[in-house]
C-alpha cells in the first residue's frame, strides 16, 4: 500500500422507501486505496461503523471476493464487548447461494475484500476446504496470537481511518514477508482469480497452464480455496450481470456479454445462486450498506 493515499468517505445513496430501516446517517463508511504490495490480493479496504443498536437484518450474495474482516463494540472495552480475544478476526468464502444475517449494532467492522491469490498468500495457503463459509475464525487457521496481537492494535487505536490504515498495514507486513505456501494452493489461488477476471476460460486450459490435470486443478480448488471451479465461474459470471446492469445493459446483452447460452440459462444461475430473478437481483432495494461495497467494488452486489 502506498502511504500517501489517503481514505476516503464512501458516497451512499439515500435508501429506498421499505428497504431498509437503516438510513445513510446510521453508518460511517471509509475506503483506503489499494496498492504496492496488496495490488492483485485485495479488491477493497472498507471501514464501516454502524451507529444503532443491532442486530440489523443483512441479505449477502454470493461474490468471488472471500471478505476478511475484524469487529469491535463501542464503549471501553471493544474486545471484551465482542467475546474472547482473536476470535473476532473472520472469514468469509466463496458462498453456494444468498444468505440472511442478522449484523451487530454499534460496532465498527474493518473489511479486506481478497482475491483468491490474496487469500493464499495472506493465511499462508491454509486449506480452506472444511472451514466454514460465513464467519471461518481466523484463529483456527493461522496462529491465535497472531490475531490477539492485531486485535488489539485496532482497539487501542480510536479513529475509524487510523483503524483502516493498521489493518492495511498488516496485511501489507504479511504480503511482503516470503513465505513457502503450497504448490497447489498456488495453482488453486492463481487458477480462481483467472477464473474471476475472465469466467468465460476454459478450465482445461487453465489446468494444462498449471502443468496439472483437470481433475487435479478441481482437487485444488476444493482443498485450498473452498469451491469448485465450475461454482465460481457461476458466481463470477453472477458478478458480471451486476457490473453490466450498473451500466445500463438489457438483460438481453447482459446474457450475451457475460457467457451464458441464452437469457434463459441467465435466469436459471441467478436463481439457483441467489433466489431471485435477474430483474428482481439487479433492482432489488437499496441500502447505505450495498451502495457502499458497490461503489468500492465497481459495481458488484454484495449485500442484496
Amino acid at each position: 500500500m502506498h502511504h500517501d493515499q489517503t481514505a476516503a468517505d464512501i458516497t451512499v445513496a439515500p435508501t429506498l422507501a421499505g428497504a431498509s430501516a437503516l438510513t445513510a446517517d446510521a453508518y460511517r463508511l471509509r475506503r483506503l486505496p489499494v496498492g504496492g504490495a496488496l495490488q492483485g490480493l485485495i479488491s477493497a479496504l472498507i471501514g464501516v461503523e454502524v451507529k444503532v443498536p443491532g442486530p440489523i437484518p443483512l441479505a449477502v450474495a454470493p461474490h468471488e471476493a472471500m471478505v476478511l474482516s475484524v469487529q469491535f463494540s463501542h464503549g471501553d472495552d471493544p474486545i471484551g464487548l465482542k467475546g474472547e480475544a482473536g476470535v473476532n478476526t473472520r472469514l468469509t468464502g466463496i458462498r453456494n447461494h444468498a444468505g440472511h444475517f442478522h449484523g451487530a449494532g454499534n460496532c465498527t467492522t474493518l473489511l479486506a475484500l481478497l482475491t483468491p491469490i490474496g487469500v493464499v498468500r495472506l493465511l499462508e495457503g491454509r486449506p480452506l476446504g472444511q472451514a466454514p463459509r460465513l464467519l471461518a475464525k481466523v484463529a483456527e487457521l493461522l496462529d491465535h496470537r497472531l490475531t490477539c496481537t492485531l486485535e488489539r492494535e485496532l482497539a487501542t487505536t480510536p479513529d475509524l481511518e487510523d483503524r483502516l490504515r493498521s489493518f492495511a498495514h498488516w496485511l501489507e507486513s504479511r504480503a511482503l514477508n516470503a513465505r513457502q505456501v503450497d504448490r497447489g494452493a498456488l495453482r488453486a489461488g492463481r487458477a480462481a482469480t483467472r477464473l474471476c477476471r475472465e469466467p468465460a476460460a476454459d478450465v482445461e486450459r487453465l489446468a494444462a497452464e498449471q502443468q496439472v490435470s483437470r481433475r487435479q486443478l478441481e482437487r485444488d480448488f476444493a482443498r485450498w480455496v473452498g469451491t469448485s471451479p465450475r461454482h465460481l465461474t457461476q458466481v463470477a459470471r453472477l458478478q458480471r450481470v451486476s457490473r453490466r446492469a450498473c451500466r445500463g445493459a438489457s438483460l438481453a446483452d447482459i446474457a450475451a456479454d457475460v457467457g451464458f447460452a441464452d437469457q434463459a440459462h441467465m435466469s436459471r444461475v441467478v436463481r439457483a445462486l441467489t433466489g431471485l430473478t435477474p430483474r428482481q437481483f439487479i433492482r432489488s432495494e437499496s441500502s447505505p450498506l450495498k451502495e457502499a461495497f458497490r461503489e468500492a467494488t465497481g459495481g458488484n452486489t454484495v449485500y442484496l
